[in-house]
């Protein structure tokens, strides 16, 4: 191996280290930034009931006019996501000028192991040229990979999926229970003798989940509920928005590479043209 290939590795080695630490430096400020963030079950049960008091009670509690899902809206969940989302593109702004430093000295790199074979490239200068080409090949596809490890930077869906899995069990069985406090009020006023009871019973059964969700429409547009989806919406819309910066920043860090392979093929035949 000659001295230009071992410090040419020498290199990579020292420039994956820095790539490792970017992103792992890049990842824990993210999750710093999303997972408080994130709306938990906790969260929204928490929430449900402040609402509520805050609608049954309003002097009980501190800030009565977020009783309003409106309201909420516009105090609460809108500035917090445009937060997350400022906060995190500026992480991801960060990430990419270190990453593009690092990128640059590995085509500082490449060049000069390019400069050494074209200076010497031995009797045969098409094979040295194949197995130039094929080591530039595998540095870039190197680099193609580490930069779409920028791809996971962000934390898993597990905790806001559970949160909104949460939200709808709990609108669901609120629902379940409102239309079943209204059965005995039903069967009375369907009347009747014992036989049209049984009648009115088992319509009362095969209308039943369609009941549920119409009750639940219902209480989606109300408080407390309005609110919960308001947390979880403002979450997700962030959390997709966050999630096209992070894409964005990985195509345009691997968008230079093909050239780049390019490029240091024509340096190489053009250093070994002019020594011809």
């Amino acid at each position: 191996m000659s001295p230009a290939e071992r410090e040419a590795r020498a290199t990579e080695v020292a420039l994956t280290n820095e790539f490792r630490a970017a992103i792992d430096d890049a990842r824990e400020r993210i999750d710093a930034v999303l997972i408080p963030a994130c709306p938990t079950s906790a969260f929204l049960a928490a929430l449900r009931e402040e609402v509520q008091r805050a609608v049954d009670s309003p002097e009980s509690v501190p800030y009565p006019e977020l009783a309003d899902p409106e309201a909420y809206w516009e105090a609460t969940v809108k500035p917090q996501s445009r937060s997350m989302r400022d906060s995190v593109a500026a992480i991801v702004a960060w990430l990419e000028q270190r990453i593009i430093t690092t990128m640059e000295v590995a085509e500082t790199d490449l060049k000069s192991l390019v400069d050494e074979a074209a200076a010497d490239p031995g009797p045969d200068p098409a094979a040295m040229r194949t197995m130039i080409a094929g080591e530039v090949e595998r540095r870039c596809l190197d680099l193609h990979h580490q930069m779409a490890e920028v791809l996971g930077l962000i934390p898993g869906s597990e905790t806001i999926d559970e949160a909104r899995q949460s939200a709808a069990d709990a609108i669901r069985a609120q629902a379940g229970a409102d239309v079943e406090s209204l059965k005995d009020a039903y069967l009375r006023e369907a009347g009747g003798d014992e036989a049209h009871q049984l009648f009115a019973a088992r319509q009362w059964s095969e209308t039943f989940a369609d009941r549920v969700a119409h009750r639940q429409s219902m209480l989606a547009a109300q408080p407390p509920w309005r609110h919960q989806e308001f947390a979880l919406v403002g979450y997700e819309r962030a959390r997709a928005e966050i999630e096209r910066i992070i894409n964005e920043a990985a195509s345009r860090l691997q968008s230079p590479l093909p050239g780049v392979q390019q490029l240091l093929l024509e340096r190489y035949d053009a250093a070994v043209g002019a020594e011809a």
